[in-house]
């Protein structure tokens, strides 16, 4: 008996090795490759399935929307933006990516408040006088990117009840428009050799800019692109950097915007501009005599120049004194007139009470110019021109002397930075 179980035993052991064998070899042979190229691809698709989903088993996507945050497309994003100047009291754009990627590409007019170091950024804020109602808008990374749900869930945490999600972010929003740089890229790229181009008036321009810029002023760049097309290289892939008066200015917009829509995609804008270089004490050039620009006899400034009339004048020329126009912001006599010069849609956004809107852009447009400006000018009044920056006030007032041979007795012009962020017009 034992030896018949043994017999089996041993008969069924054999039959099993030479089935194993042959089933061994078999595969060995013919599914060999197909098995590596499966086990290449079966990588490949958990790796994406490891990027694109938290350790929860969701996308970035379901998290958002279990969290009912709303997410908002680039064609939303886009109409909010406008002009893509910072306006604070309407709108906060935040970038939730580290500081290093913030500054050297971020969606314009975004502020940086890093997921890892929110406690570091937040106070921004309160420093911009964020409401709790303001729109706020997040994005990161992309759709893999969950740095702008953790932002967004710590600002509704914080009590700010309009929070909205641009999943998409960076990596789609670079692929359509231009992006604006912080200055210590800038400062890098200069150092690169990379083109940079003023924007502002040319009279602006030769007081001082950053060195080696050149001058495409986005009144006349706008009316007539051809003259100043020879400043820039036809190599579509150029890499340039736009700038003016700071963050109040939107001329580097506009020609930025300009270039981007003849081809140019390497555009970039430094938004902070000349003030903020030259806060930061990096050099300034007087184009034609390079090194540094002239200082101004700070003696004299601080008399604040002649008084003419009911308005105390600045000491350069054409200028109203800031401490004077500071003084009658909020209340003026009847016979003195402000004109705020930037666009209707910048005015909109916020302007000093009582001034009234006069685009100097209608200066060079060919439907309107000199004769349409000076109609419109009050008469027999004191009219002193602002902006943002100066640039344009500037600009404004040069261009009636020179190009429209206007009797200037009693027009002026505040060479000052306006802050329109917080809807009230705060003189820098």
């Amino acid at each position: 008996m034992f030896l018949k179980k043994m017999l089996l035993f041993l008969m069924l052991s054999i039959s099993l090795i030479v089935v194993g064998c042959g089933g061994t070899t078999t595969n060995a042979n013919q599914v060999a490759k197909p098995e590596a190229k499966e086990e290449k691809q079966v990588k490949q698709e958990k790796q994406v399935k490891q990027e694109s989903v938290t350790p929860a088993g969701k996308s970035i996507k379901q998290i958002i929307e279990e969290d009912k945050f709303e997410i908002v497309n680039y064609d939303y994003l886009q109409s909010k933006l406008g002009d893509k100047l910072r306006k604070f009291s309407k709108l906060v754009v935040i970038d939730a990516r580290p500081e290093r990627s913030y500054q050297v590409g971020h969606i314009p007019s975004a502020i940086n408040i890093p997921d890892t170091h929110i406690e570091k950024f937040f106070p921004q804020l309160d420093q911009y006088k964020v409401s709790k109602d303001t729109e706020i808008i997040v994005y990161c990374g992309g759709v893999n990117c969950i740095k702008s749900y953790n932002v967004a869930k710590f600002l509704r945490e914080k009590g700010y009840k309009n929070v909205k999600i641009y999943l998409e972010g960076d990596p789609e929003y670079i692929t359509k428009s231009f992006m604006e740089i912080s200055t210590p890229y800038a400062e890098k790229l200069h150092k690169e050799g990379v083109l940079f181009i003023d924007a502002r008036p040319e009279l602006t321009y030769k007081k001082g800019t950053i060195p080696g810029s050149v001058n495409i002023p986005d009144t006349k760049f706008s009316q007539n692109q051809e003259p100043y097309m020879k400043l820039i290289p036809e190599n579509k892939e150029t890499k340039m950097v736009v700038f003016c008066g700071g963050y109040e200015c939107v001329k580097s917009h506009i020609v930025s915007e300009i270039l981007y829509q003849k081809g140019y995609k390497n555009v970039l804008v430094y938004s902070a501009g000349e003030p903020e270089w030259k806060e930061l004490g990096k050099p300034i050039e007087i184009p034609g005599q390079g090194g540094a620009a002239v200082k101004k006899d700070t003696a004299a400034a601080a008399t604040g120049g002649a008084t003419s009339g009911d308005i105390k004048s600045g000491k350069d020329e054409g200028t109203v004194d800031k401490e004077f126009f500071k003084s009658i912001m909020d209340s003026r006599p009847e016979n003195i007139v402000i004109i705020d010069v930037r666009t209707p849609a910048e005015f909109q956004n916020g302007h000093v009470n009582g001034a009234i809107n006069i685009p100097v852009d209608y200066m060079y447009k060919k439907d309107k110019g000199c004769d349409y400006i000076t109609q419109q000018l009050p008469k027999n009044k004191n009219i002193i021109f602002m902006c943002a920056t100066g640039a344009r006030a500037g600009e404004m007032w040069f261009g009636l002397k020179d190009d429209c041979n206007y009797n200037m007795k009693g027009l002026y012009f505040l060479d000052a930075r306006i802050d329109y962020s917080t809807g009230k017009p705060i003189v820098k």
